[in-house]
């Protein structure tokens, strides 16, 4: 289960975008988001297609894809990063959000000690 967070929005040249000059590519990224896992904006990280120098995070538009077809199964209530959240929670699994706090505590306590 990925911890990195997922972007908020699709980014300027998302595949996803219906005007993303990678769109060519939608079908098989769909395909290996839904069958091996969430992907990593190409935009962000140490291996973005350009550099950005923004931190790691999941493809929008490969999580949108991943939401439509969880709620169509049943599997999530509605296709919603909450909806996603809450089914992680029930299922015992971290969010990202959850993820990101307990980073934080931990860096706390390490200062404290210092």
């Amino acid at each position: 289960m990925s911890s990195i967070p997922t972007r908020k929005t699709k980014c300027a040249t998302c595949p996803f975008r219906d005007d993303s000059p990678y769109a060519d590519l939608r079908n098989e990224l769909t395909i290996s988001a839904l069958s091996e896992s969430s992907r990593i904006c190409h935009s962000t990280g140490v291996n973005a297609l350009y550099t950005t120098r923004k931190p790691e995070q999941l493809c929008r538009g490969a999580r949108d894809q991943q939401l439509q077809v969880l709620h169509a199964m049943g599997f999530l209530s509605e296709a919603t990063d909450d909806a996603w959240d809450a089914k992680c929670r029930e299922m015992g699994l971290p969010t990202p959000t959850q993820h990101e706090k307990t980073k934080s505590t931990a860096r706390t306590r390490t200062r404290s000690k210092t």
